[in-house]
């Protein structure tokens, strides 16, 4: 008989179709796979031999979704980049981010994405879809994250993001193939594969229709960075004579599976082919407003019926901030204070749980009979009536700034008392650090 755990004591807060939320509320967990949820009371009398976790004084509710991440960044924070400081978005990448991916060992890939899947765990974040870049280190890149999370414990999906810039295409290709072909033969609980394409602009079409064909094949998606900033969509009609969306879909590349990232410059044309389609957008605002490439138009597309998700694009692994900052962005952006108190938390909560199991297969993101046992508790006194009418103001307004004590993936406790169950994070960053200072001389 499989391992139980009984959460009780505590605010549970459901989500899904009907959000519920019971003031002494327990959740029982078996094995990978959440039993049964109700009164705590209830359920402690009818399984008394069950670990049990003390909730008293904490919300009860599903971990956090992060749809699109970059764990690779790491090694980026604090560098000093040399040179004037970039003025545009492409000077970024060229500056920056092509410059880091174009170093990165293998040692530096399973280090960068340990110290990020550590703050997954910290803040509450028991499932990512990470998006890859390592163009000094393609082949066997993936198998590298893959040991980061299952050494770490959260659900993620990856893929490696396949560009031409270097002319190393195919190599890319390769490794998406090489490692979806690893999980079809030997499947994993925590981890899935996606065809990773880095960006409209770095990819031609010979490499675009391969990718396609590679998706069909296994069945999944395409992950892409589409029209992020304007200079995307300029060299896509200077070349292709279409705009991003247009040459995506023309090549068969859009679908339920795949995930269009960020989409801050498509227009009114490509929102309708993205919901035609039922392609997921990815919404990353604080990494727009970092590199200052504009506010994605997300509240219309998801008034056109299109399902967009929230991401951070490596910038944090902090799912409520990131949640809060969408619903101030849009505010701002739009000088209209009745907008996006719904979508923001809808984004977060709804939509991500939607795109996850469309392009994974796995059912999270609820406190539901059968749903994955991926639950978070944390410290939270409302000082207000909290009920189903008023949560998202709490979410937004409260739970934001609160703790995570405790941090359960596929059933298994990562944090529990706000201290890692099985990682000894100090010595992981002191190795992350060690390795990142070698790759900033090389930079």
């Amino acid at each position: 008989m499989a391992k139980t755990i009984l959460i009780g004591n505590g605010t549970l807060v459901t989500l899904g179709e009907k959000n519920r939320i019971i003031k002494n509320g327990a959740v029982l967990i078996e094995g990978n796979t959440i039993k049964d949820f109700g009164e705590a009371d209830e359920l402690k009398s009818k399984n008394p031999n069950s670990e049990f976790i003390d909730a008293s004084a904490k919300v009860v509710m599903p971990g956090l979704i992060c749809a699109h991440h970059h764990l690779y960044s790491t090694f980026a924070r604090g560098m000093a980049i040399p040179g004037e400081p970039a003025k545009n978005f492409v000077e970024i990448l060229e500056k920056l981010w092509w410059k880091l991916d174009n170093l990165l060992t293998k040692e530096d890939i399973y280090y960068s994405s340990l110290i990020p899947l550590i703050e997954c765990v910290r803040n509450g974040t028991t499932t990512i879809i990470d998006h890859h870049e390592s163009q000094s280190y393609q082949k066997g890149s993936l198998d590298e994250i893959f040991r980061a999370v299952n050494k770490v414990g959260i659900r993620s999906s990856l893929c490696l993001g396949t560009s031409d810039r270097y002319g190393r295409g195919k190599e890319g290709l390769e490794e998406n193939e090489r490692f979806l072909s690893l999980l079809k033969s030997r499947p994993s609980e925590l981890v899935k594969g996606m065809v990773g394409l880095h960006a409209a602009f770095t990819v031609n079409d010979d490499t675009l229709d391969k990718s396609v064909r590679l998706a069909k094949k296994y069945g999944v998606g395409i992950h892409i960075h589409c029209a992020e900033d304007k200079a995307d969509e300029d060299d896509s009609l200077k070349k292709y004579k279409m705009r991003v969306i247009e040459r995506l879909n023309s090549h068969g590349a859009l679908g339920e599976k795949s995930i269009a990232v960020h989409c801050v410059h498509v227009d009114k044309k490509e929102m309708d082919i993205l919901k035609a389609t039922g392609t997921n957008v990815v919404h990353n605002p604080e990494s727009n407003m970092n590199n200052a490439v504009g506010c994605a138009n997300v509240l219309g597309m998801m008034e056109r019926g299109i399902e967009v998700g929230l991401g951070t694009d490596g910038m944090a692994s902090d799912m409520l901030s990131q949640m809060r900052c969408a619903y101030l962005i849009h505010r701002h952006v739009k000088k209209d204070p009745r907008v996006a108190f719904l979508e923001a938390p809808t984004m977060l909560l709804n939509n991500n749980p939607k795109i996850v199991k469309r392009v994974a297969g796995w059912r999270v993101g609820e406190i539901a009979r059968g749903a994955l046992a991926d639950i978070i508790l944390i410290d939270y006194l409302p000082p207000t009536t909290l009920n189903e009418n008023n949560f998202l103001g709490h979410l937004i307004f409260g739970l934001v700034d609160a703790t995570v004590d405790t941090t359960i993936c596929n059933g298994k406790i990562l944090m529990r008392d706000k201290k890692l169950v099985s990682l000894d994070e100090e010595s992981i960053a002191k190795k992350a650090s060690q390795l990142a200072s070698e790759l900033w001389k090389r930079f």
